[in-house]
């Protein structure tokens, strides 16, 4: 019969047992930084998700928007007869139309790159921590 515990029971002990990792001695350790790695990715695809949220909520309020306008656009095309008069409309329309999609467009670019950023920092803090807790636990061998 083996030394070893029974797999699957305890993981940790299992792997501690096998004696794998001459360089990293504390199993446990490792399984703690990758439970930190693991709770920093989460919140991350979190951060993304709820961006993700904003954004979608922003676009539908977005194209709400734009057929509100279609809308009160083609009435008052629809009232005004003198051809002159129309020209003026529809290009005083046009500027404001596009002006809207724009601001609309810059909005929608803020809330990626701040979602972005945030999830971004997250991992990024992660990983120099996680660095730093394999150098310390391969120092402590030493």
């Amino acid at each position: 019969m083996s030394d070893l515990p029974n797999f699957p029971g305890d993981l940790t002990k299992y792997f501690a047992s096998l004696n794998m990792l001459p360089a990293f001695p504390a199993v446990t350790a490792l399984m703690e930084t990758q439970k930190r790695n693991l709770a920093a990715l989460t919140a991350a695809n979190k951060l993304i998700f709820e961006g993700a949220q904003a954004i979608t909520q922003r676009q539908v309020d977005v194209v709400r928007r734009q057929v509100a306008d279609a809308t009160e656009a083609a009435r008052l095309l629809a009232t005004t007869t003198n051809p002159q008069e129309r020209t003026v409309l529809q290009t005083e329309m046009l500027k404001s139309a596009y002006e809207k999609s724009v601001s609309d467009l810059k909005e929608v670019e803020d809330l990626l790159r701040k979602s972005s950023a945030e999830a971004l920092g997250l991992v990024h803090s992660r990983f120099l921590e996680a660095v730093d807790e394999v150098k310390a636990a391969v120092e402590k061998k030493a």
